[in-house]
This record gives C-alpha cells, sequence and structure tokens, in this order.
C-alpha cells in the first residue's frame, strides 16, 4: 500500500485505538502501551496489503489480535502493578542483584539497558536520586519512574544468567552490492550511507520486522550504546523509518535469495532471451538495417551500432510496453536530505548464490549498472549509457559525467579547438571513449541520433526518430514475458517481507536481461566481436541537433 494512504489510515485511527486501549486496560499506562503496539501492528500490515473492502472492521481486527497477545503476555508474566512497587527503599542495585565478585559482570550487563532504563538506574542508584526527583528531572509520572527501574532489574537478571557468547564478528552479514536507483544526492549513493558491517546489519535486522533499538543490539549480539546514533543517523538519511513503539524498520530494498531460487529465475530469464532474441530481435534489425533517421553510425559498422541500440531498445521494452500494468518505481523512492531522491538497495552475500555467476554484481557476466540519462548544460545533448562488464570503461556511473557531454558538445560544435588549455577535457573525451583518434583525426566513437527540440519538452532526446519507428512486439509476446516475469515474483517473494512486495512487481514486471539477449545474438552469429576502441564506446548512444 501506499505509504500516504497508510498514514492517512493510522492517523484516522490513532485516538480510536486509544479509546479502544483505555476500555480495555482501564489504565492510562496500559492503554498507551496497549494502542502503541497496535499503531505499530496496523503500520506493518497496511504497507503490506491491498484492495480491503471494508477497512473499518479490518483496523479494528488488527486491534483485537494484538489485544489478545497482549492479555496472553500478562497472564504469563503475571506482572505486578507498577505504581504497587516499592522501590523507594533499595539502596544499591548492586548488593540486590549479585555478589561482590559478580560487581564487573553486573556494570557490563547496565550496558545492554536502553537508554532510558540506563539513565533511571544510575540516577537513582548511583545518584542516590529519589523516585520523585527523577519524575521531575524526566518530565515523567512517578510510576513510569518505577516501572522502568522494576523493568531494569528483570533485565539485568536475566542478562546476568544467559551467556551473550553470539557477537557482531560471529557471522555477520555482509552486502555483495550496494546501489541505488533514481537520482542520488552530493553525498553519494548507498554504498556511501552504509560504510560499515555495523549499519549493514542494522538496517538487515530490521527489514522483516520492525525492531526498537535493544531488540536490534540483541539481535546483532552487541550492546545498545554502539547501536542508538547509528539508528539515529539511518533515519535521518533515510534508510530506517521509525514507527509507532519506537521501533525501526528498514528502508532498504535488500535481496537475500538462495541458490536455488535464484537458479530457477536464471532459467525463467534464459527462455524468455532466447524467445525475445529470436522474435523481436530480427524485426528490429529489419527495421534499422537501412540506419537511415538522422543515425550516425561510427565508421558506418551496423553490428557495433546494433551492440547499443539491443539493449536501449529492450529498457524502452522494460519501462513502457506494459502501462496497464507497470507499477512506477518512482512511487517508493524516497527523498534524501542531501537532494537525492532514490531506491536504496542492496544484495546479501552468499558464497553459493556467487558460484551461479547469475546475480547482477559488478564481478559478473551479466552485470548491468544503468540506464544512466546525462545532458550537457552547453546545448542540445542527453546521453543514454549504460555499464557492464562487456564494454571497457571503469567506474559505472560515478564517473559518467555531465561535464563529460558539456565537452562533447563543444567538440561537436567545433567549439573545443584542441590545444594545451583543453588537453585534459579530450582525454577525458578520449578515456570515457566518446571520441578516438583515427590516425589523423579525432572521430566520434558512440552512435549519434539527430533530434530536434520541442518546446515545453525537458524530454526532447527521448521523442527521438529511434523511438517513433520502433517495431510492435509480435503478438503474444507481451504476455509470454510478463507470465514468465509472474513466475519469477513468485519464487522470489518468501525471501522478501510483505511490503516490499509490491516494489519486487515493479521491477519484474517486464524483466528482460539484456546481456543475456545479446549473448543469444552472439551465438546465433547475429552479432560479431568488439574492437577494443568498440568496447571503449559500446552502450551509448547521444541524442544531438548538432550536424
Amino acid at each position: 500500500m501506499d505509504k500516504k494512504f497508510a498514514d492517512e489510515m493510522i492517523e484516522k485511527f490513532r485516538t480510536k485505538y486509544f479509546g479502544f486501549a483505555l476500555a480495555k486496560t482501564a489504565s492510562i499506562d496500559e492503554a498507551e502501551e496497549l494502542s502503541s503496539r497496535i499503531v505499530c501492528e496496523a503500520y506493518i500490515t497496511l504497507r503490506s496489503v491491498e484492495n480491503i473492502y471494508n477497512w473499518e472492521g479490518y483496523m479494528y481486527k488488527i486491534a483485537s489480535n494484538v489485544y489478545a497477545k497482549y492479555v496472553n503476555e500478562r497472564v504469563n508474566h503475571k506482572n505486578a502493578d507498577i505504581d504497587q512497587i516499592d522501590l523507594e527503599g533499595d539502596c544499591n542495585v548492586e548488593h540486590e542483584i549479585v555478589k561482590q565478585e559478580e560487581l564487573y559482570a553486573l556494570k557490563k550487563e547496565l550496558a545492554w539497558l536502553c537508554k532510558l532504563h540506563r539513565q533511571i538506574i544510575i540516577m537513582h542508584y548511583y545518584d542516590n536520586k529519589k523516585i520523585s526527583q527523577i519524575s521531575e528531572e524526566l518530565g515523567i509520572p512517578s510510576g513510569t519512574v518505577k516501572w522502568h527501574l522494576s523493568d531494569a532489574k528483570k533485565l539485568i537478571k536475566e542478562g546476568m544468567k544467559k551467556m551473550r557468547t553470539h557477537n557482531l564478528s560471529i557471522e555477520p552479514i555482509d552486502f555483495s552490492r550496494m546501489g541505488h536507483d533514481g537520482t542520488n544526492g552530493y553525498m553519494g549513493d548507498t554504498n556511501v550511507f552504509l560504510n560499515s558491517r555495523l549499519r549493514k546489519n542494522i538496517v538487515y535486522t530490521t527489514y522483516y520486522e520492525p525492531k526498537t533499538v535493544e531488540e536490534i543490539a540483541e539481535a546483532m549480539g552487541i550492546t545498545p550504546v554502539y547501536v542508538e546514533d547509528e539508528v539515529e543517523y539511518l533515519e535521518e538519511w533515510g534508510f530506517l523509518e521509525k514507527m509507532p513503539g519506537n521501533k525501526y524498520i528498514s528502508n532498504v530494498f535488500i535481496t537475500d535469495i538462495s541458490a536455488e531460487a535464484m537458479k530457477k529465475c536464471g532459467e525463467i530469464d534464459k527462455e524468455i532471451a532466447r524467445k525475445v532474441s529470436k522474435e523481436y530481435i530480427p524485426l528490429l534489425i529489419e527495421k534499422f538495417k537501412d540506419y537511415k533517421y538522422g543515425i550516425s553510425i561510427p565508421e558506418d559498422d551496423f553490428n557495433y551500432f546494433l551492440w547499443s541500440l539491443v539493449p536501449y531498445v529492450l529498457s524502452k521494452l522494460q519501462c513502457g510496453t506494459n502501462d496497464k500494468k507497470y507499477l512506477k518505481r518512482e512511487n517508493y523512492m524516497i527523498k534524501r536530505k542531501d537532494g537525492g531522491e532514490y531506491i536504496a538497495f542492496a544484495h546479501v552475500y552468499n558464497e553459493e548464490v556467487e558460484k551461479l555467476g547469475l546475480a547482477n554484481e559488478r564481478e559478473t557476466h551479466y552485470y548491468i549498472c544503468g540506464d544512466m540519462i546525462r545532458s550537457s548544460s552547453k546545448g542540445l545533448l542527453q546521453s543514454w549509457s549504460i555499464s557492464t562488464n562487456i564494454d571497457s570503461r571503469e567506474n559505472g556511473w560515478e564517473d559518467n559525467l555531465d561535464s563529460d557531454y558539456d565537452n562533447l558538445y563543444l567538440y561537436l560544435a567545433g567549439k573545443l579547438p584542441k590545444n594545451e588549455a583543453v588537453v585534459e577535457k579530450y582525454a577525458r573525451l578520449y578515456d570515457r571513449g566518446l571520441i578516438y583518434n583515427s590516425g589523423h583525426n579525432d572521430e566520434l566513437n558512440v552512435v549519434k541520433v539527430k533530434v530536434e527540440k520541442e518546446e515545453d519538452n525537458k524530454d526532447y532526446a527521448w521523442n527521438n526518430a529511434i523511438d517513433k519507428v520502433l517495431p510492435k512486439l509480435p503478438e503474444g509476446l507481451l504476455d509470454y514475458i510478463i507470465k514468465k516475469c509472474d513466475e519469477k515474483v513468485e519464487i522470489q517473494k518468501p525471501y522478501y517481507p510483505k511490503r516490499m512486495h509490491a516494489l519486487l512487481e515493479a521491477y519484474s514486471q517486464v524483466e528482460i536481461n539484456r546481456i543475456m539477449v545479446l549473448d543469444e545474438l552472439v551465438e546465433q552469429g547475429v552479432l560479431k566481436p568488439l574492437s577494443e576502441r568498440q568496447k571503449k564506446g559500446v552502450f551509448q548512444m547521444i541524442f544531438t541537433d548538432v550536424e
């Protein structure tokens, strides 16, 4: 469900939930606890369901289910009324809980308490402050202070009885790949923010269900002291979302799939690639074999043109052929403080999955970074490109700069005279494979498509002659692709939390593995190998009004 609608529903039912909880518990403190649990559960549920006929009844059903769990907990734990707990006479928690030789263990256990628990324990037992003083200084009721003291002592006792042998250094997860879908801000993308194993494991442990800071720390085997600031940082930058009940949930689209599931999906991808290469690519070749439409190809090499045309056109199919069913990924993008707006994604490292070589990882054959759009501020020029392990450009999107296309536009317009003042600009154009030196002259090394600028159209480059004359898909091919992609989604769903299923579908509805299609065309003899020079410029196309 859309986040905005979920927020509106929560706001609508928040007061009703508190009234429900108060009627059930007859205690303001307990009602606050119960209602916060209901709100938290309702929010999670709302983000993972669609098309509920009776929202009113559904929301109250959630409240009833949470209340039933709450009653079971109360019965099992037989918690005493916090206002009846006599703590004023306690003189020293250390002597109450442990013997003198256990002091070190107790102090170590204090670090596992939440921030407020630690604060109240220290104020009461170490600073010798009375309940009433703590209540006044912290601005919370005396009964709540008593409850925190009682709960803290219980947690300390339980913690000292069990062995805390798990640690972050024992089998923490790691990501084999991180990235973004959208526009990064001035700080960079996901890699910059999830730059430590600690942060990676925080977003992972909150991925499948929301957790408090204490629950995060417990799951990771470290004390909350090391988690609190990191959680605040990740929430500030949009990688965690704070929920009712001081719980946090991950906003990162994390893939943690088994090798068996990955293999099944890979087999489906190959089936799609074979069918597309046999049924659609021949139509594409026939349409562009004379490459009219204002298209310029280096050395008139049609084979080189096809290497870029095929993945470009398939990207258009993925984004525009299924308008009725296609879910826009933009709905899931998060605005960041540094101006970025993107979906953060990560893949959990799995040795068995890596061995298959099917993942879209930087080291694998099927790696693709893109589709990347860049523009020149000097004139009418936009570019499309992807980064792969077939081309020989390095550093992916990070090294694909708008300034390169400023220089390319000036070069094409004859406004970049070759002298010492611009030697570095020419070096960049050579390095990015945008131009090459034939031995006598500098030549364009990428496919160029002529466009006419249209008023009030910021995406003028995409209203080009290629897009206008693309052949239609053969009858039944789109339905076949959608059906196969739906099969992939069903295989993958168990590995994602319910709230991410809609996004998984958005990524998978018309998904074509473009490298697999190119492999099929090479095997069929349709595509010939690229020269080293062509590997520098392949998978790039520019759209401009410059002749």
